[in-house]
């Protein structure tokens, strides 16, 4: 179904509007599909992240102020989502041994087995499944062009 059927509007000003009306309504349709997939993990899609975000730092870890910079929502607050995270017994924070102000944070084995479990599961990958790889690879493109002129 187009557009125009989901959100009941006949027509736009212009395709660019149109653009900007779809980019919004499909985030929130996947927003909404990836945090029902979460919610029964009991974590928050900002909570996912950072997880996602520490377990593509590998064994070395990674500090706070890497994992906001690496976060796909920038307004969350990385530092309160990983004390939470470290309350849930997700993540490990540690000092810095020649640099007590620097944390290193670590996926707890729980914290890897969740993230695991929800890559296994391939359920927020599957969202995209009906889209053929080439095609994938074209919006890809397009995204990136289009984020690169903002």
């Amino acid at each position: 179904m187009d557009l125009e059927q989901e959100i009941k509007q006949k027509a736009f000003r212009s395709e660019q509007s149109k653009l900007i009306v779809n980019l919004i309504y499909t985030y929130n349709q996947l927003k909404s599909r990836i945090a029902t997939v979460l919610k029964d993990e009991g974590v928050t899609m900002q909570q996912y992240n950072v997880l996602r975000i520490v377990n593509g730092a590998g064994d070395e870890g990674i500090t706070t102020s890497e994992i906001r910079e690496r976060m796909l929502d920038k307004m969350s607050d990385a530092s309160r989502m990983v004390d939470r995270l470290e309350t849930m017994e997700l993540l490990l924070k540690q000092r810095d041994r020649d640099d007590r102000r620097v944390v290193h944070v670590f996926l707890t084995e729980r914290g890897q087995a969740l993230v695991k479990r929800l890559m296994e599961q391939e359920t927020i990958d599957q969202l995209a499944s009906g889209v053929k790889e080439e095609s994938a690879q074209q919006l890809n493109e397009l995204l990136d062009a289009f984020r690169a002129s903002l």
